[in-house]
């Protein structure tokens, strides 16, 4: 009971911080421009200083290599949840301008903007290498195979099909946030300590992470006129492939993949987050269904609320 009522604590202030978002976005403090201008920072700025804090803080050199096997785990679950999502969209008949949408969503998940924060009200900053080894795999697997597949949403069959590693997407693998990960994993390597004037700078600027990423989704949601969402046959999938088919995909392989219990509990919860936010801004950038990736961030974002307790009282139980 403990852990369930520690769970709704951590989601209860994650809607709350959405909320603040939401409700001065509704009352126009934000426009477009800041909207961006929140994202760039966080993702420019704080995200990739937050990330070198946190792994030198949270690592030392044995302890890195010791969980480096752990990345097989993410890795697995996600190309079996992408193949289980391929089979679905042909087995239910998804259409055709949705499929890459649909199939991403199966195996991608938010695990910075919300899985960050979310595993940190769980499981404390102990659970931050953990975090971050998924959201390395999750990043890069949306970057090529996610992106890849909701490109393909646009084209039709007299169209060339785009390659498979572009310019463009090695250039969103090698992001500032990843690279504040792999600058924080080659200090641990090197055993090199941060002069502590840098290390509480970084510390300072990286705590607007959590609450900029959480405004900056309530600034988002509350651009979706609530009363057009209609739960059509593809939107339910979806969100079954989410919820249902990401995590679950994770606990099946953990009985054939060694990982500490931390880790597979990190694993599942980060599986388990809602979609990803960035779906829709590259279906939108591509000319896909965008509407329909949005609105999939936006409920699943909702849906949280009930879903991170259920899996948190699942990893107890089942872990």
């Amino acid at each position: 009971m403990e852990f369930i009522l520690k769970a709704l604590e951590g989601i209860f202030s994650i809607v709350f911080i959405i909320g603040i978002g939401f409700v001065l976005s509704r009352r126009g403090w934000f426009d477009e421009y800041s909207s961006v201008l929140i994202a760039r920072l966080v993702t420019t700025v704080s995200l990739p200083l937050y990330m070198i804090v946190s792994i030198s803080k949270n690592f030392d050199h044995n302890k890195l290599i010791a969980m480096a096997a752990d990345l097989l785990l993410p890795i697995c679950s996600m190309l079996l949840a992408f193949g289980v999502g391929k089979l679905c969209s042909r087995i239910f008949k998804i259409q055709k301008t949705r499929r890459g949408i649909f199939c991403t969503n199966f195996f991608i998940a938010n695990t910075m903007f919300i899985g960050l924060p979310v595993n940190l009200a769980l499981f404390g900053e102990k659970s931050i290498p953990a975090v971050m080894l998924y959201y390395m795999v999750n990043t890069v697997f949306f970057w090529t195979f996610g992106v890849h597949n909701i490109v393909q949403d646009t084209l039709t069959d007299a169209k060339v099909k785009p390659a498979f590693f572009s310019q463009a997407a090695l250039k969103k693998i090698f992001s500032p946030p990843l690279a504040g990960f792999i600058i924080g994993i080659v200090i641990v390597l090197l055993d090199f300590p941060l002069p502590r004037f840098l290390l509480n700078s970084f510390q300072y600027v990286g705590n607007l992470t959590t609450p900029l990423s959480l405004v900056f989704i309530g600034i988002e949601m509350s651009k979706i006129p609530l009363g057009e969402i209609g739960f059509d046959k593809e939107l339910l999938l979806g969100l079954g492939g989410r919820f249902l088919v990401c995590p679950l995909c994770v606990l099946v392989l953990v009985p054939f993949i060694n990982v500490t219990v931390l880790s597979a509990q990190v694993f599942t919860m980060q599986a388990a987050m809602p979609a990803m936010t960035q779906m829709a801004i590259v279906a939108k950038t591509y000319g896909a269904d965008s509407a329909y990736a949005a609105t999939l961030s936006f409920l699943t974002v909702l849906l949280g609320i009930i879903v991170v307790p259920v899996y948190m009282t699942l990893v107890n139980l089942y872990l």
